[in-house]
């Protein structure tokens, strides 16, 4: 889901920071879920979440799933579905797929030594230069000039830059989140609460903007619904 700015680590100066733990943006209930509007519609959902293996690895499972219609007239669809394994704050598996609007796209690599190996649908090689994926739950995402696609294998080069302190309202209360804008091969805007919590996010599908907003899990639709095909 996709200028010349300062990097986001030029927050850290003046006030702007948020949270470099990589666990801080998992909530108590171990699990995120948003609601995906354009024009004020809902028109998907995305959920994440999380539990441990055996090995006290972190399991990060995604479902997204948007599908925009005029009348009984589908105009776009996209389905995502993936799980990313992390130890102490490396990722070391990342294993989706993803229905692009009818494109079959999917990434499956898995980290030996300092590397990323496997294949994606744009990747054939190891990938060893971004250990931070497009799943957006670690705060650390805005600390990074490179990016993993979590769709496609990628590597995304991008410009963050921290653009202030906003007061964004969700199911919980409002919360005071920081507001940052990614420029480059990943353009969105992405709001994190300065505990390193994902507030929010929006993008753009041609002129119109995505608004990724939070949401009360139980607004969730049931997990078999979200199956890729």
């Amino acid at each position: 889901m996709l200028l010349a700015a300062p990097s986001a680590l030029s927050g850290a100066t003046n006030g702007l920071s948020i949270s470099r733990d990589w666990l801080s943006g998992i909530p108590e209930n171990n699990q995120l879920a948003y609601e995906i509007i354009l024009r004020d519609k809902r028109v998907g959902f995305q959920s994440e979440s999380f539990s441990y293996d055996e090995d006290g690895n972190l399991i990060v499972d995604i479902y997204i799933n948007i599908n925009l219609k005029f009348g009984f007239i589908p105009l776009f669809r996209y389905l995502h579905a993936s799980r990313e394994v992390w130890r102490d704050g490396q990722l070391i598996s990342l294993n989706s797929k993803t229905d692009n609007n009818g494109d079959d796209e999917f990434v499956s690599i898995e980290r030996q030594g300092a590397e990323l190996v496997g294949r994606g649908t744009k990747v054939s090689d190891a990938v060893s230069e971004a250990a931070i994926s497009t799943s957006y739950f670690n705060p650390n995402f805005v600390y990074q000039d490179k990016l993993l696609s979590s769709q496609d294998g990628r590597i995304l080069n991008v410009d963050i830059e921290a653009l202030g302190v906003e007061t964004v309202q969700t199911p919980n209360g409002p919360v005071e989140a920081v507001h940052h804008r990614l420029m480059g091969d990943l353009k969105l805007d992405i709001w994190y609460s300065r505990q390193g919590q994902w507030i929010r996010s929006t993008f753009k599908i041609g002129k119109q903007e995505v608004r990724i907003e939070p949401v009360k899990v139980s607004d969730l639709p049931s997990r078999d619904r979200w199956k890729l095909p």
